[in-house]
């Protein structure tokens, strides 16, 4: 079984507090939290966690723009939910390779105002595309990862491009790369 990929190329729990990780991490311990916010400045790239199907890529709700990509860990199968997204890249039905480019981050739905340190790409697994209020449908990242990014920063590499001038950098078709006739 292939080791899942990080969602970020720097992965870190927002504000290096547990509760913006996952379980009911809120209020005293009293409101649930889905998933983990994954600090991250507007229009950061977010990745393919594995090879999978775009199942869902529009707004639903206080997630904003969304995307679900259904994928195979462990044989079981999981939605992977990237919310708040500012740009989608591939389209509902879409196959995808793990470690592609597929959103940019945002501040759709509720996260509208936020800002500074408190952007985020809010991060799901899910054993259901939709489950409903709470926690039900949902795993905590860190079963399938082994660990959740507070108090420090996963770094996942993917590769290099290289831009024309030999500048490093990341090569996204229709956003920072021209693309012929």
């Amino acid at each position: 079984m292939a080791a899942l990929s990080w969602p970020l190329a720097h992965n870190t729990i927002r504000r290096q507090v547990k509760n913006n990780a996952f379980g009911n991490v809120r209020n005293g311990g009293t409101r649930p939290h889905q998933g983990w916010d994954l600090y991250a400045p507007l229009f950061t790239p977010c990745y393919a966690i594995a090879d999978g199907k775009i199942e869902w890529a529009r707004p639903r709700g206080d997630l904003g723009n969304l995307v679900l990509l259904r994928f195979e860990h462990g044989r079981q199968i999981y939605w992977a939910a990237y919310a708040h997204l500012g740009v989608i890249f591939p389209a509902e039905g879409a196959l995808i390779a793990r470690n592609e480019p597929i959103a940019l981050t945002g501040t759709t739905g509720n996260a509208a105002s936020m800002s500074g340190d408190d952007l985020h790409l809010h991060f799901e697994i899910r054993t259901m595309p939709f489950p409903g209020n709470g926690l039900g449908g949902r795993v905590d990242p860190a079963l399938l990862y082994g660990y959740a990014p507070i108090g420090s920063t996963i770094v996942q590499t993917r590769g290099e491009s290289r831009t024309a001038s030999g500048v490093k950098g990341l090569l996204v078709p229709g956003v920072n790369v021209l693309e012929g006739p």
